[in-house]
């Protein structure tokens, strides 16, 4: 299944490189939400090779409703074919193609994703992970950070409309947060936490929604990080992709433990 995924984020990236790609077309537009041209048919390129691969899917997708490719399938499969689209469209260099597979079955949750890749359009690096078999970046495992102290810890953190008074006490209030990186695609930011690379990513503000962080986030407990919500609870299960979510994932257990309560600290 990881060789299919890889496949399918191969030739996304081979369209996005290619001179059928065009970053400023819109396909469609609405007052909520901005569906791009390259957007459609990257999930079209991830659709098709679903369905050529024989494998009975329920494709769950930010452009499309529901569906399946086969009368019985085996297994269910959340779809982002380019997170980070504010970016290509403006020519930022950060982007990403996220796929979680999981049991027809399985609740949808991070646990219980079987397989999962975040693969970065622009430089080709792929994270993956099967469930109980470990976390990879370009075939050579994951390890989050040791990391346990606000004050010394790298985060990704999100700004977009996000709670100012939880942001206020990360990056106002003293001892502030170490220091601070966001890259515009929130796969992305995510699975930096599995790799080291972040000692922490903190979205608050029940915006996030799942295909921009499940796969994500099963790579992150692969590699032996913590994740939550904003509370301290267990994300899931997902109802769909509108609900909105707000996450904490960190490293270690010292340094979630100690983002949450700064972050729940009464004013």
């Amino acid at each position: 299944m990881l060789e299919l995924l890889e496949q399918l984020f191969r030739q996304v990236r081979a369209y996005m490189q290619s001179e059928q790609f065009e970053r400023s077309h819109v396909y469609y537009q609405s007052p909520e939400h901005t569906t791009m041209q390259f957007d459609r048919e990257a999930e079209d390129i991830i659709i098709s090779g679903l369905i050529e691969s024989g494998h009975g899917f329920e494709i769950i997708t930010e452009e499309r409703a529901v569906f399946s490719t086969s009368s019985t399938p085996q297994y269910r499969i959340v779809v982002d074919p380019v997170d980070g689209s504010t970016n290509v469209s403006r020519g930022i260099m950060t982007a990403a193609v996220a796929l979680a597979v999981l049991p027809i079955d399985a609740p949808i949750t991070p646990e219980q994703v079987q397989w999962a890749l975040v693969g970065e359009l622009f430089s080709g690096t792929v994270y993956q992970a099967q469930r109980d078999g470990g976390a990879f970046r370009n075939g050579r495992r994951c390890q989050v950070s040791e990391t346990k102290h606000f004050a010394e810890c790298i985060a990704g953190m999100n700004f977009d409309g996000r709670d100012l008074t939880t942001l206020k006490k990360l990056i106002v209030q003293e001892p502030v947060i170490g220091k601070v990186r966001r890259t515009g695609s929130s796969a992305m930011d995510v699975v930096y936490v599995a790799s080291g690379a972040y000692d922490a990513f903190i979205d608050i503000g029940d915006i996030l929604t799942a295909e921009s962080f499940l796969a994500s986030l099963s790579i992150v407990l692969e590699a032996g990080g913590m994740i939550s919500d904003h509370h301290g609870n267990h994300i899931g299960p997902i109802p769909n992709l509108k609900k909105g979510y707000s996450l904490v994932v960190a490293g270690t257990h010292e340094l979630h433990q100690e983002i949450l309560a700064r972050m729940n600290k009464p004013e």
